[in-house]
């Protein structure tokens, strides 16, 4: 800390800019994060080694930027396309299988044209010949006892039977039945990074994957179990990263279910209510090899599940805490300067802070912080500091 370090106003000339417009944004989300080097540090190892991170600190300190950038140093080769096919055997058991990222949508395809293909090369004989024999074995009945109503209703039955098949004909139902349905895909080329999923706050059937309600049971009006299969966020988190906010607030069955997935790097999805049709179901084991970033307050962190948060602790993973101040320095009020551009650059609709609003801000940081000599890391509540913008 230079104690001598001049006022705001006396520093801002040293940066010989007019605006924010003027300051150089870093392009890789990592060197965006503000006076967090050493969580930093810990957050890109636990990246390159695949560990689990619990960070620990106040809100608006960067915590779910810090968990983004991880994507970052992820390799990307490793993504994988998960699709659920249906069980010939049980079709309450719906198979899982994996493909490298991108080849997916070309599996659907091909089974999309071989079922098109097959419907019209089978031969619509047997069903027109049902139709004729109604109206013939009508006319029939009709002849012989004189009384022509008989072939006016079967000429009625025989339009119902047609409308019936063309609007939902068997074969239709079986081809649809029989094309696997893509639970997670990724577009190649592969110049993404692997997926971020922020989970904060969802329910269990949206973090653990679910089966949809069937109100058409039968009567060939059933959707086939393995198109009600919805994929949840630890498995489109996979080779990727899964965040999860106030760790605390998730039921403990879910937290519990979520520990299983890290341990076993692989998760069944069901029917997560036992009302509904779905109940019936569960897949094979579905792939989630994610990295768990769970964030909270202290207290947050105390009520978490235990043996969840010993899984962290214990050899798998780190736990960091986060900083609420930081050193009012040269070096500091330059990355407050660079965090004014980045928001003013990701809002996209207010205009670039001139310096007279650079200044204010940074002496907002000096007054939120509540200590001589710091500036207040919350930069969320900097983040809504509009009234000083450029004209």
């Amino acid at each position: 800390m230079d104690e001598e370090l001049e006022s705001v106003e006396e520093w801002i000339k040293k940066l010989n800019i007019k605006s924010t417009k003027d300051v150089q944004v870093p392009k890789i989300l990592f060197d965006q994060v503000i006076g967090q080097d050493e969580a930093g540090e810990v957050v890109k190892k636990a990246a390159i080694q695949k560990r689990h991170v619990l960070l620990i600190g106040e809100p608006g300190t960067g915590k779910s930027m810090l968990a983004q950038s991880m994507v970052d140093f992820l390799p990307k080769e490793e993504l994988e396309d998960i699709l659920v096919f249906p069980n010939p055997e049980d079709s309450n058991r719906p198979k899982i299988k994996t493909l490298p990222a991108g080849k997916g949508k070309e599996v659907v395809r091909q089974y999309q044209i071989k079922a098109e293909r097959e419907k019209k090369d089978r031969s619509r004989g047997g069903v027109l010949f049902l139709i004729f024999s109604v109206v013939f074995l009508g006319l029939i009945i009709s002849i012989v006892i004189s009384n022509w109503t008989i072939l006016f209703f079967a000429i009625i039955a025989a339009a119902i039977l047609w409308m019936a098949l063309a609007f939902n004909p068997p074969a239709m139902r079986t081809e649809r039945a029989m094309i696997p349905k893509l639970l997670v895909s990724h577009t190649p080329p592969n110049d993404k990074p692997p997926p971020f999923v922020d989970s904060t706050g969802a329910h269990s059937g949206a973090l653990l994957g679910d089966v949809r309600h069937d109100p058409f049971q039968s009567g060939g009006l059933e959707t086939p179990a393995h198109e009600r299969v919805e994929a949840g966020n630890i498995h489109k988190a996979h080779k990727g990263v899964l965040f999860i906010d106030e760790i605390n607030l998730l039921r403990p069955e879910s937290q519990q279910a979520l520990l299983t997935a890290m341990q076993e790097k692989k998760f069944p999805i069901s029917g997560q209510s036992e009302r509904s049709a779905g109940a019936m179901v569960q897949t094979e084991p579905v792939p989630c090899d994610f990295i768990l970033v769970a964030a909270g307050n202290l207290d947050a962190i105390q009520g978490m599940h235990p043996a969840l948060r010993s899984r962290i602790r214990g050899g798998y993973g780190y736990e960091v805490y986060m900083n609420s101040v930081m050193d009012d320095t040269d070096e500091n009020r330059r990355k407050l300067v660079q965090f004014i551009a980045q928001e003013v650059v990701k809002d996209k609709k207010i205009p670039h802070f001139d310096t007279g609003a650079i200044v204010e801000v940074i002496k907002e940081a000096q007054r939120r912080s509540g200590r001589k000599g710091k500036l207040t890391l919350r930069l969320r509540e900097l983040g809504g500091l509009s009234g000083w913008q450029a004209t």
